[in-house]
């Protein structure tokens, strides 16, 4: 039943559907062979199809608003701020879910520094105002640990779940330990010479973030896992030939760009 709800929304013929998550098409060397997925890989298909779903849909929204308020014929730009997050979590047991959620509070946090203390106290400087100037930890650092396009966190994540071969949380937590073991922000008792070897507080399979505001223990168990969301052809064209409502069809198409109003 739910099957056919999904297909009728999305405007897809239910046996379309149905072998989009079901079977694979790989194209090598000019031939195209169909093999069958297995339930586990039916299921990755199907978290994928939703989390691919959620996120054009979110950014579609995002979108639609901007359009709806943008002012023609004005010079002043008109903004209108949404802001609706979780706060910083620090659990007994920390996984991929707190990581994201603290590193869009570090984000916040970065805007807060550069808009508040850095920009008004520039501000000040340039005109001559006296004042009492304020000290703040710039933690620039920490997002770079974690955004970094090469050496990020969140970059080698998406590396691992893209490469090919014996892919695990552990081969990924290797790599952190190879390529942040001398960040001031980063701990790992498996990193090389770690200072962290005899911390019985950080266990083997986590890694620790000095965050700005306070230290949270990651277990990498389930990383590779929640942070794999690569579409399959065939789901991508399925939705694609979808013959649904306009506004429903755009959603296949790519994401929006939510950067601009």
């Amino acid at each position: 039943m739910e099957l056919l709800e999904v297909s009728d929304l999305m405007g897809l013929d239910d046996m379309a559907l149905v072998k989009a998550l079901t079977t694979r098409t790989v194209e090598a060397r000019g031939d195209r062979v169909s093999t069958t997925l297995n339930i586990a890989q039916a299921c990755y298909a199907r978290d994928a199809l939703c989390k691919n779903l959620y996120c054009r849909l979110f950014s579609w929204l995002v979108h639609r608003i901007n359009k709806s308020i943008k002012v023609h014929g004005e010079s002043i730009g008109k903004v209108m701020g949404v802001l609706d997050i979780y706060g910083f979590e620090i659990f007994e047991d920390n996984s991929f879910e707190q990581f994201i959620i603290n590193y869009c509070n570090e984000k916040l946090q970065q805007v807060f520094i550069e808009l508040t203390l850095k920009e008004e106290q520039d501000e000040y400087i340039r005109e001559g105002i006296e004042w009492i100037h304020i000290e703040y930890f710039n933690n620039a650092i920490i997002c770079d640990l974690i955004e970094n396009t090469q050496k990020g966190i969140l970059a080698m994540l998406d590396e691992e779940c893209l490469r090919p071969g014996n892919v695990s949380d552990s081969t990924f937590l290797q790599k952190l330990n190879n390529v942040c073991a001398q960040h001031s922000h980063f701990q790992s008792r498996l990193c090389t010479n770690s200072k962290f070897l005899s911390d019985m507080s950080l266990p083997h399979d986590c890694f620790r973030i000095q965050h700005y505001a306070g230290k949270v223990t990651y277990n990498v168990e389930g990383f590779v896992d929640k942070n794999n969301d690569l579409l399959f052809r065939d789901l991508s064209q399925a939705m694609f030939l979808g013959k649904a409502e306009p506004h429903s069809k755009s959603l296949s198409r790519g994401r929006s760009n939510t950067a601009q109003p």
